[in-house]
């Protein structure tokens, strides 16, 4: 991938986050646009310039994930957990941007860490 197709998914990856947040999107309109992102593509040629804007997606994707190891909870009755869970990913997205209006976090933040040259 090149440096110009890597900025248009992390745009576009932006947008659909800014879509969530802004309850411009659903949470299975946001959850099925957004997929497996950033984990199912390899930024390795393009990570020393995108660096920050991925690890804020892979922060988003721990959400995710986290949220859909719970698709089965034993604890909560599905119908409050489809109620219940949704909200808070909503919370924590909204947390996050505000945090990162820039769409940028450091690796470290999502368990990363960089490498010396």
């Amino acid at each position: 991938m090149n440096e110009s197709e890597v900025r248009a998914l992390l745009d576009a990856h932006d947008a659909l986050l800014t879509a969530y947040v802004d309850s411009s999107l659903t949470f299975s309109e946001f959850v099925s646009a957004y997929g497996e992102f950033p984990r199912s593509y390899s930024f390795d040629a393009a990570w020393r310039v995108f660096r920050r804007r991925i690890a804020l997606h892979l922060l988003v994707s721990g959400m995710l994930s986290g949220l859909r190891s719970a698709d089965d909870p034993t604890d909560i009755p599905y119908g409050d957990a489809g109620r219940f869970l949704p909200a808070v990913l909503l919370m924590r997205l909204r947390e996050l941007i505000a945090k990162h209006p820039d769409f940028k976090a450091e690796p470290e933040q999502c368990g990363l860490r960089e490498s010396a040259d």
